[in-house]
């Protein structure tokens, strides 16, 4: 073969190397490189790095290591050293440089290579970690390694269980186990089984001390038995606690045995493993009859309300949580019992799976009784046994929330006696008392069942008719006072002549906040005692005798009258993009609404919204306001800019609320991505299941939703991972003061970056100067909104002007 070709295979075999290789001249300049060695030093090709001394390469070699690289050719001498390499990012690598002098043409050059020797470096390091965490077991944990030659002389002895015998590391090196322990005939024994070539572990005391030890013969290439090695752990600490634990165990059994309560466990299928006595007579059961049987089936508990048992065990063993039951009845052969049952499943809480349950039976049949009794009490006036004023007012709350039938309404009476404080201060509280007890009497004559009459308080009863015309609630009233005025009361030898005064207020379902309607029927009592006594007086709306009284309602029937009459009018405020290269600066308008009186003039929101949200009337201006913002929308065809409407806390909590939007838009053609709704934080955390079940369904349609006033409330932030939200306004409070305040500026940040991480557009309401503008832009803000940008203006006119720009 000619040397041609075997000079270029050699120049081939150098090229491909997988380790860089350099060929460099007398002086330390490279003459020659590889591929590896390019991409090494980050070459394109070999011909940057000709001409190039060593020390110029990106690798740190001590001043020795490059003497000896220029040194060592002149010498023949092989040489090698380490050293660190840069990488393209800036970081290093260790490398090994190995060189080597050849003679060419009657010169010398030095072949030398270089290698990553990072792997190395790793494997000698976990190396090292290993050994120290083998030194650090055997330093700490409670076992002994040894060894034993063949003829029973120890020559290993090392770990922290050697303390335990008194001993330190090695200090058994050299002694003979047969002699050492010749007193203990366990080792001995076990010595010469594992010299015999057997495999064991034992377990015995030695030297005060529990141990156990696993025994391993040695044997030589020729498999002859050369020794021992083993392992002994220390389990005297172990044995202590196990003993405590079998103690606490039988404690247990005991406190189990003597408890009131009854307790039951199941295994995973739910059958009985453990009766205690008290589950026993509670149950009327014997232990030995119910062992290994259907726990559900055994108890029989029944829920209120149900006919069949409920399943205690089945449920708690599939859920794998803890469960109430905090009204049970047992059916057993003394009567029916009530209990209190909670279950609690057994293991779990590691590995998930769910090894049993716990049942424990409370005996709640005394407590149920004096339940009852307490229940009377707190809903009857203890002199009179009439229903006591807090149950009236709850039985009046009730009848508001049901509409009367076929506009039948319920009639509220409110009834004061006359010449009561004649009799008390004439003849003591004995003679008030007795009075009032006579009146308990006879007044329940006069109503149905399914009226209630109460004692309110002194001498003041109330009386609920339901589904009462107003005509016969007024004949009832006057057949009271005709029989209060017949009552001859006599105390002593005294006859007194008594009087009362009724006022009644109609009630035409859910019509009337309870204390208003109280105040009214007050007021018309007071009415009937001014106009004579012993009187009846209807409360009306528009009563001049009662206007005086009733000013705080004024409210409800102006915003009643201006709901029927169209009068509430939207506004809008644009809300800017901070980012013009994001396009038009408009992002969208927020509807606002003004409520335009009789006279034409314009009422802002703060005048009426607090006596809305008080009656319950919000959920109707919400539906007037989206009704008249859809309308508007249809006008307006280019759906580029939508719009965001406010909805309130009683609005959300309405489950018709989401039919109507749907229905609204479905019926106006408006695409449901042009409408963004908001809420205040305040009443998505005060309607909380019923937020996120609404904003669930409202983004399904394609709607946005927005939570306004953000950083207000009280939990802010665990409350906002769980609402679906699209937009999050940062409340003006802290937008306001932004540019001089630094803690303003901060809470602003925090919660921006909060929105960011979730994935939510910012806004700032309430921005209200250039300034503030410019330190929400260095925020990094999405959008801004405040009379900085713009006032509200009539929504009409707003999507106008945009038809008029387009």
């Amino acid at each position: 073969m000619s040397p041609a070709p075997d000079s270029q295979r050699y120049r081939n075999l150098f090229e491909q190397a997988p380790e860089a290789h350099l060929v460099l001249d007398r002086a330390g300049h490279v003459v020659a490189a590889n591929q590896a060695a390019c991409r090494l030093f980050h070459c394109a090709d070999a011909g940057e790095l000709d001409g190039r001394s060593i020390t110029a390469l990106d690798m740190e070699a001590s001043p020795d290591d490059v003497r000896r690289v220029h040194e060592n050719p002149a010498h023949h001498l092989p040489a090698r050293f380490e050293t660190r390499m840069r990488r393209p990012d800036g970081s290093h690598f260790p490398a090994e440089v190995r060189t080597r002098a050849v003679e060419h043409d009657d010169d010398i050059e030095v072949f030398t290579t270089l290698r990553d020797i990072t792997g190395q470096r790793i494997s000698e390091q976990t190396l090292h970690d290993l050994e120290s965490q083998l030194e650090v077991t055997v330093a700490n944990a409670p076992l002994i390694l040894f060894s034993l030659d063949a003829d029973g002389y120890i020559t290993l002895s090392e770990g922290a269980g050697l303390y335990g015998l008194g001993l330190n590391n090695h200090d058994l090196v050299g002694v003979n186990a047969f002699e050492r322990w010749a007193d203990h005939p366990q080792v001995p024994q076990d010595l010469r089984r594992a010299l015999a070539g057997e495999h064991f572990a034992s377990e015995f005391d030695l030297d005060g001390r529990r141990l156990n030890i696993s025994w391993t013969p040695t044997a030589d290439p020729d498999r002859v038995i050369s020794g021992v090695i083993g392992v002994a752990y220390d389990l005297t600490d172990l044995r202590v606690t196990e003993r405590h634990l079998e103690a606490e165990r039988d404690r247990l059994s005991t406190t189990l045995e003597s408890l009131a309560d009854g307790v039951i466990t199941t295994d995973a299928d739910g059958r009985i493993q453990y009766i205690n006595p008290a589950a026993e007579a509670l149950l009327d059961v014997d232990r030995a009859n119910v062992l290994d049987a259907d726990a559900d089936r055994t108890i029989g508990l029944l829920e209120p309300g149900q006919d069949s048992a409920t399943p205690l065990a089945a449920r708690c063993l599939r859920w794998g949580r803890p469960l109430e039951y905090p009204e049970g009845r047992l059916e057993i052969c003394a009567g029916p019992c009530h209990v209190r049952a909670t279950v609690s499943p057994l293991g779990g809480a590691t590995d998930g799976d769910v090894t049993g349950a716990v049942i424990v039976l409370q005996d709640m049949t005394a407590l149920s009784d004096m339940t009852s009794r307490l229940n009377h009490q707190a809903t009857h006036d203890d002199l009179t046994e009439l229903f006591n004023r807090r149950e009236f007012e709850r039985r009046v709350e009730s009848a508001l929330s049901i509409p009367g039938r076929h506009r039948t309404p319920h009639v509220l009476c409110y009834m004061d006696l006359d010449q009561f404080k004649i009799v008390n201060d004439t003849c003591g509280h004995l003679a008030g008392d007795a009075l009032l007890q006579r009146l308990a009497e006879l007044l329940p004559r006069h109503i149905r069942e399914s009226d209630t009459l109460a004692r309110l308080g002194g001498d003041e009863f109330g009386l609920l008719l339901n589904h009462c015309p107003v005509e016969r609630a007024q004949e009832i009233a006057e057949e009271i006072i005709d029989t209060v005025r017949d009552l001859r009361f006599e105390w002593e030898g005294r006859r007194f002549d008594i009087g009362v005064s009724i006022g009644l207020v109609p009630v035409y379902g859910a019509q009337k906040d309870l204390n208003i309607l109280l105040s009214q029927a007050d007021s018309a009592c007071y009415a009937a005692k001014e106009t004579g006594r012993n009187t009846v007086y209807l409360w009306r709306e528009g009563d001049d005798r009662l206007r005086q009284r009733h000013g705080e309602m004024e409210w409800v029937g102006r915003i009643r009258d201006a709901l029927e009459q169209a009068r509430f009018v939207p506004f809008a405020q644009p809300i800017q993009r901070l980012d013009p290269a994001a396009g038009h600066s408009l992002d969208h308008f927020e509807v606002l609404v003004r409520l335009q009186d009789e006279q034409g003039e314009l009422i802002a929101p703060g005048a009426f919204i607090p006596a809305a949200e008080r009656y319950h009337l919000m959920p109707e201006i919400d539906r007037h306001v989206i009704e008249a913002v859809l309308i508007e929308l249809t006008t307006h065809p280019d759906d580029s800019i939508p719009v965001a409407i406010n909805l309130s806390g009683q609005s959300l909590a309405q489950p018709e609320m989401l039919d109507f939007i749907a229905d609204r838009l479905s019926h106006h053609g408006i695409a449901p991505r042009r409408v963004t709704f908001e809420i205040t934080e305040t009443a998505a955390i005060s309607n909380h299941d019923q937020a996120i079940s609404l904003i669930r369904a409202l983004r399904y349609l394609g709607c946005h939703f927005s939570l306004d006033d953000f950083g207000s409330g009280l939990s802010s932030f665990g409350y906002l991972k769980k609402l679906s939200v699209d937009f999050l306004k940062i409340d003006g409070s802290f937008v306001r003061g932004i540019a001089q305040d630094p803690v303003d500026a901060a809470m602003v940040t925090a919660i921006h970056r909060v929105g960011r991480v979730l994935g939510l557009h910012t806004i700032a309401e309430g921005v209200e100067d250039a300034e503030g503008m410019e330190r929400l832009r260095a925020i990094g803000l999405d959008c801004v909104q405040g009379y900085h940008i713009a006032r509200p203006r009539p929504l009409r006119d707003c999507l106008q002007d945009l038809l008029t720009s387009s």
